[in-house]
């Protein structure tokens, strides 16, 4: 059966530039979270080598780096010789928050490695003669690492009021959890926070009713209820993980003007998901019931492996001139989820309690958009390059699968996506110039829209770097990407009963320094 969870975003990738000034949802609360997942997991941004991010991965129609071979397969046709290389990076996750008047700065740093790979060249150093390489390389494709905070004090609303709001209708005997086999919450149609509310005794029956229900944190008068004195609330998110494609290429090339490729993708996907919310009471006589703390623990991990073809092309019309072209078919994605959620409640009387959700899991299928991609560029000698590449990826085309006695789980999801997911458009230019031999200065930019037609967050990313070779084959780049400022609204909570949560702000950004080391031979 499917979970309810809370939803995974797309509100983690982006660092202070002068970048994206409209909102969205950090949380996503009220959405369909395997929507978000569909989205999340169906993306790509490019990473590569230290030369291809330094600029900006525009590389559809030039090749001849390992780190391009995931953009183009033909870019191992380009080779007359063999290659080695080895890409680690530093990524530098920020995220600031502005909630209830309150600042919190949170930062992740990760060393992770983008891009590793061999091109085997059949054929090395014959000038105009058809040659084949065979190629291997891992690169990533995704980065789910960020974290962020948020913390404030209010006395006009509640996390558990929201909690309290969201049961009424459910009677309280379908909540009580009376052993480990419960089924709950899907044959009642509620989030397990709700169940393990009631059951920590967070949540009393309202006099007189039997799924009418108030939180701890409220207080009666008559029939008036409200948030009984000052809350403490803070909020915690930490992600972590990556898509990674492990290509197998052959590419070749036919005479000095055409070049073409196939790889076989392998991706794998790792995303962990953990989510801590404490209210606290500031001074526990206000409350009626004596309420004095809670904590609640929402911890995910998904785990994924799919398959792909994506086929490229590398024309050079006349000299210094090229042309490429790529297709990628769906990725054909099994995912496999697992979550549990906890809950404590602390009393000025002394009572505490600590109940945990089962261990709950869920397998389904997802199938990526096809992607199009086109580049021209431009080789001025041994001296500089230009280069800009479009890619179409038609995210409408996203689908969730997953039968149960024949039904289609995701009839409704994917009937969503088909009319809130975009054709996208996403463009990429890059510049290499070099003022002395063996050294290279480069720039790039790039932007990619987002899945979701109706989230104005997409994506933009600046570059630079530069580069150095030897005549022995060593050859070492380095590079700088920032990915520009994104902001979205942050809610903890949705409102409830004509009562406003607070709404927040979430600034978040990521640094990628990259640093390359190969040698050709």
């Amino acid at each position: 059966m499917k979970k309810k969870i809370l939803t995974v975003t797309l509100a983690f990738f982006s660092l202070v530039a002068v970048g994206q000034t409209t909102t969205h949802n950090a949380l996503g609360l009220g959405n369909n979270p395997y929507i978000t997942s569909a989205a999340l997991f169906s993306q790509t941004f490019y990473e590569g080598s230290a030369r291809t991010s330094a600029m900006g991965n525009a590389f559809i129609s030039l090749g001849g780096d390992i780190g391009s071979l995931g953009i183009n397969p033909a870019a191992s046709g380009i080779y007359r010789y063999s290659e080695f290389s080895v890409t680690p990076a530093l990524s530098i996750f920020t995220g600031k928050t502005e909630y209830l008047n309150e600042s919190s700065l949170e930062s992740k740093k990760r060393l992770v490695i983008p891009s590793l790979g061999y091109v085997g060249n059949l054929f090395p150093n014959r000038k105009g003669n058809n040659s084949i390489s065979i190629s291997f390389a891992v690169n990533r494709i995704n980065d789910f690492n960020s974290r962020f905070s948020a913390n404030g004090s209010t006395d006009q609303s509640s996390w558990l009021g929201a909690v309290a709001s969201g049961t009424n209708g459910t009677l309280s005997s379908e909540l009580d959890i009376t052993s480990t086999t419960d089924t709950y919450p899907f044959t009642i149609g509620l989030p397990w926070k709700n169940v393990i509310a009631w059951n920590t005794n967070l949540l009393d029956l309202l006099s007189g009713t039997t799924d009418e229900y108030i939180g701890a944190t409220e207080n009666l008068d008559g029939e008036l209820i409200y948030t009984g004195g000052l809350l403490n609330q803070s909020f915690v998110r930490e992600t972590f993980g990556s898509q990674t494609e492990i290509l197998v290429n052959v590419g070749g090339r036919i005479g000095t003007k055409l070049f073409f490729g196939a790889n076989l993708g392998i991706q794998s996907l790792f995303f962990t998901d953990y989510q801590k919310y404490t209210e606290s009471a500031d001074n526990s006589s206000n409350f009626q019931t004596g309420f004095q703390s809670m904590d609640y623990t929402y911890r995910q991990s998904t785990n994924g492996i799919g398959l792909n073809a994506k086929l490229g092309l590398i024309f050079i019309p006349f000299s210094g001139f090229r042309i490429g072209a790529t297709i990628t078919t769906p990725t054909f994605m099994s995912i496999t989820e697992e979550w549990e959620e906890e809950m404590t409640s602390r009393f000025n009387d002394g009572y505490q309690q600590t109940v945990l959700s089962p261990v709950g899991d869920f397998t389904y299928g997802l199938i990526s958009p096809l992607k199009l991609g086109a580049g021209v560029s431009y080789v001025f000698g041994n001296f500089a390059i230009i280069s800009a590449d479009l890619e179409g990826v038609s995210y409408s085309m996203t689908r969730l699968s997953k039968s149960e006695n024949g039904i289609d789980q995701f009839r409704s999801e994917n009937s969503i996506i088909s009319d809130d997911f975009r054709l996208a458009k996403n463009f990429r230019v890059g510049a290499e110039i070099k003022p002395v031999k063996n050294f290279a200065l480069r720039a790039g930019y790039s932007y990619y829209q987002n899945a979701d037609k109706n989230n104005p967050n997409d994506y933009t990313f600046i570059s630079a770097g530069a580069g150095f070779n030897n005549n022995s084959g060593f050859f070492m780049d380095l590079s700088v990407q920032q990915r520009l400022e994104n902001k979205e609204s942050l809610k903890l909570y949705e409102s409830y009963s004509g009562i406003s949560s607070p709404n927040g702000l979430l600034t978040s950004g990521t640094t990628k320094v990259f640093m390359t080391v190969g040698f050709r031979f």
